[in-house]
């Protein structure tokens, strides 16, 4: 809670929670099978243009785009939540504080970032095995992320005062029109042959221009939120101590459980290169997946701050309960038919782009998409640390990932890539799913009986579907590739993913709190 003794006369007009929630979801939920189409052009055509050591060069220096959440030390999570609470009782000066607070963090941390991705590129570079051009590529994208780093903390802070006047639409429209953008750019221009530094420097501009410029303008203007530095005392940075102590425990145990690994091949293997273009290929599918889990909850935090500061327990039920189903819903079919058909999916994705056969290492694409299976707490745990209840989902996502630094380099130089999938996988499951959930299930008082009836019964049964119907449709007209293009390749594929889709659907339909789901979907869209 803000200190602050001094509040509005007469508090912000907010508009509902929920409706507000399930559009900002909405435009997320759109955005995600864009993403994933472009992701997996974009990653093919990559790999074909500037081939594998390039791409792996390419896979390292990005790689270190976590520096970005192991500097920020879990703040932006505290400061969603105290942003959120302090406009929701209509406390502007604790607003404004919390601001300030933001900015000046943030200021401080991109100079920190900036002296370790310097660092980075001419202290630890060359101690690893890239050479030449690919070396070159890494020392431009070290750099590139110096000059924007700053930015990135100045985005947290906007997108926290707008996520507290429950703006929760914004950002996931304009994201949706950036990446359609940034994507069309990277394809275009490796098309026409442009050189892919500066590709990813339009992109990179796209990015920044394009979600601070809008963002900031409706801050300002509409909500009359300034950007100051000044007027945050020591004891508001104390109040974001707590939380953003745990977040940081859990974006170090985030880092640390496969964040490293391209830095773990880069280091301990002979031929990095080729080993971190397998590793971008086979993890590709699984980062998107939870990728898409995390962006549709991200915003389930601060509206939970804002219900319990509204003390709206309705509310949160029912984002308990339903927003979990909900999102479950969208991203168990994905997992599960990325799973099924691992094989045909990587053939006509990099074929032998790797000079290695597709289906020799659709078992490490298969063994990386069951670290997706934690997902299914991501509602609960960001509603627990909307409450305030954090402590043990940090602590044991870190203990786990302490384990799984060694364990992966050492299976690292024994299996190569293999080892350290392994050693990524291995914690997941005690640290990211079965401590966390037994703990949110207490703090959260989430009644078993209702959980699986109200939350688990239709995606389960939708799933159920899924997995027969795709049995039945392999027996019965196994999956070929007629033709030499592309497109007439895959269209077996697209027709096995498409009837697993309907079943699926078909079975989330069987039960009745699908079917209300699908009904207030429909109302919904026709509002529009």
């Amino acid at each position: 809670m803000s200190t602050a003794t001094t509040a509005i006369p007469a508090a912000r007009a907010l508009p509902p929670v929920l409706g507000r929630l399930l559009s900002g979801t909405f435009w997320l939920a759109l955005r995600v099978p864009l993403q994933v189409v472009f992701s997996l052009w974009t990653t093919r055509l990559i790999l074909d243009t500037i081939h594998a050591d390039a791409m792996g060069a390419y896979g390292f220096a990005t790689g270190f785009g976590f520096f970005q959440m192991l500097f920020e030390f879990g703040v932006s999570s505290a400061l969603q939540r105290q942003i959120s609470d302090s406009w929701t009782r209509g406390d502007r000066e604790g607003v404004d504080r919390a601001v300030a607070c933001g900015l000046n963090f943030y200021t401080a941390m991109a100079f920190v970032q900036m002296v370790a991705l310097l660092g980075l590129a001419y202290w630890a570079l060359p101690h690893t095995g890239f050479q030449g051009e690919s070396y070159d590529l890494i020392v431009k994208l070290l750099w590139l992320q110096i000059v924007t780093a700053p930015c990135y903390g100045f985005s947290v802070v906007v997108s926290s005062v707008l996520q507290a006047a429950r703006r929760y639409d914004f950002i996931p429209r304009l994201e949706l029109a950036i990446t359609i953008l940034r994507n069309l750019v990277l394809i275009a221009g490796l098309k026409c042959g442009v050189d892919f530094f500066y590709l990813v420097v339009a992109q990179t501009a796209i990015q920044v221009f394009l979600s601070l410029g809008p963002a900031v303008w409706v801050m300002i203007h509409d909500l009359g939120q300034k950007p100051r530095f000044r007027g945050a005392r020591w004891a508001d940075y104390k109040i974001l101590g707590h939380i953003s102590f745990y977040m940081a425990l859990i974006q170090i145990s985030v880092v640390l459980g496969d964040k490293v690994d391209t830095t773990i091949l880069g280091f301990a293997i002979h031929e990095p290169g080729p080993a971190n273009a397998m590793y971008s290929v086979v993890s590709k599918p699984f980062l998107q997946l939870r990728q898409t889990g995390w962006m549709l909850a991200y915003m389930v935090m601060p509206a939970v701050a804002s219900l319990a500061a509204a003390r709206d327990s309705l509310g949160l039920e029912r984002i308990k309960y339903d927003g979990t189903r909900m999102h479950l819903t969208a991203v168990l079919p994905i997992g599960l038919l990325g799973w099924i058909y691992a094989g045909p999916f990587l053939t006509l994705w990099i074929g032998q782009g790797l000079d290695c056969d597709p289906e020799k290492i659709a078992p490490l694409m298969r063994l990386f998409l069951t670290a997706a299976i934690p997902l299914i707490l991501s509602v609960p745990v960001q509603m627990a640390i909307g409450v305030n209840k954090i402590e043990v989902i940090a602590l044991s996502a870190l203990g786990g990932a302490l384990i799984n630094v060694p364990i992966s380099y050492y299976l690292t130089t024994r299996l190569g890539v293999a080892g350290v999938i392994w050693g990524t996988v291995t914690t997941t499951f005690i640290s990211n799913l079965i401590v966390p959930g037994v703990y949110v299930f207490r703090v959260l008082e989430i009644d078993p009986r209702t959980f699986l009836k109200r939350t688990l019964s239709a995606p389960l049964t939708g799933a159920a579907a899924l997995i027969a119907a795709t049995w039945l449709v392999r027996q019965a007209m196994p999956i070929t590739y007629p033709g030499e293009s592309l497109r007439t390749r895959a269209v077996p594929l697209l027709i096995h993913l498409t009837l697993g889709t309907v079943a699926f659907i078909s079975g989330y339909l069987l039960v009745p709190t699908g079917r209300g789901d699908f009904a207030s979907l429909w109302a919904k869209l026709r509002r529009r």
